[in-house]
Parts: structure tokens; sequence; C-alpha cells
């Protein structure tokens, strides 16, 4: 039981790396316009079940397309098999400042073995971001986000549960139409779900 509760903590902790990345600023892509990101970032705990501290390296994909006027939707694809879609909606579009919000869920479904007992669990992440970000120049804006998320898991062997976690985001994008993104969150939980990280991206994205 040792193993599998600790099995199901690290998939806790590797779904949460797919999930916290933001890569994108508080504006939103125009009707038609569409949006790639190719990056690379590791994620490290200190917290995680009492043990030491855990470092493990990501890679990521996001696309997103201008849908609607003030409307554009994502779609992000980690290396570890995890997806998460979103939709966001432009709040404030300001000269330099913008502000966005949005609905996003993440999921994984994995199959782990413990004792020769196959078990297939399933984590769900429902997302409440706030985008902002500032335009210090053509080419260089500042941007940051908070994220609220619902974090749910089921299991075959009953290991089930849920708990909140807020991520804080602050990064700087250079560039206009291609460039790259830098980044760093902090991510902790909420009441009684204890967990706290750090994530660290770059991506090269293009627009067309």
């Amino acid at each position: 039981m040792k193993h599998l509760i600790i099995l199901v903590g690290f998939t806790f902790l590797l779904a949460n790396c797919a999930s916290v990345s933001t890569l994108q600023t508080g504006r939103v892509l125009e009707k038609g316009d569409s949006f790639h990101s190719v990056g690379v970032g590791t994620y490290s705990s200190d917290d995680f079940l009492g043990g030491d501290k855990i470092s493990l390296p990501l890679i990521e994909y996001t696309y997103r397309k201008g849908m609607w006027d003030n409307i554009d939707v994502g779609i992000k694809i980690a290396i570890i098999g995890s997806t998460m879609a979103d939709i966001k909606y432009n709040l404030v579009n300001g000269e330099k400042f913008a502000l966005a919000t949005g609905l996003g869920v993440g999921y994984l479904s994995y199959t782990s073995t413990v004792g020769g007992v196959d078990s297939e669990s399933t984590i769900l992440d429902f997302m409440i971001p706030l985008y902002l970000s500032y335009d210090v120049g053509e080419m260089v804006t500042l941007y940051g986000a908070e994220k609220y998320m619902l974090r749910t898991v089921s299991s075959d062997n009953n290991v089930d549960g849920d708990g909140s976690l807020l991520s804080s985001s602050l990064g700087v994008k250079w560039g206009k139409e291609s460039g790259v993104f830098l980044e760093g969150t902090l991510i902790s939980g909420l009441g009684d779900y204890t967990f706290s990280g750090t994530q660290f991206n770059t991506a090269y994205f293009f627009k067309f």
C-alpha cells in the first residue's frame, strides 16, 4: 500500500508539471490567427511526502487559435502524455495593458502495477486563470498569471481524493510574431492539501 501511495503521489507531481506553465500573455489572439510554442523546463519540489527534493525535466508543445472576437482556445501536450485544453476570454485590451480570464481542464490517465495487480488511475485538473500583461515596448512584454486548480483523482484501488492548488507565474516575452518566453512559477496547496513546488520554463513561439 505504501508503494501505491508513493506512486500516486509521484504521478500527482508529474501531472502538476504538465499543468502549471503559462507561456502566454493577457492578450487574446485575433480571430483566425494561430500560435505555436515548443519549450523545455524543469520542475522541483522540496515538500513531497516528506522526502528529499525532486527535480524533473519537461518538454511541452502548445497550440492556440483565435476562434471568435475576444476569445481563443488552446491545447498543451507534455512529454509524459498529459493533455490540457483551455479557453481564454479578453477582459481588457489596452494599448499596453491586457487582462484575460478563462477555463481549463487537464487530463492524465495511467496504469500502475503493484504486487502483480494492474490499477488504472485518472487525474483531472479544473483551472480558473487570470492573465495580465504589460507591453514594455514593441518587442518586450512582461506578464503574470494566477491560476486556481481543483484536482480530482480516481483509481481502481480506491485511492481517490481531491485538492486545491494555486500557481503564480511571472515571465517575459521577447518578440512579436516569433520569439521566446522565459518564465518562473510557484505552486502551493490550499487548505489541507499540502503541496509546494517551483517550475521554470523557456519556449520558442511563432504565430501565423
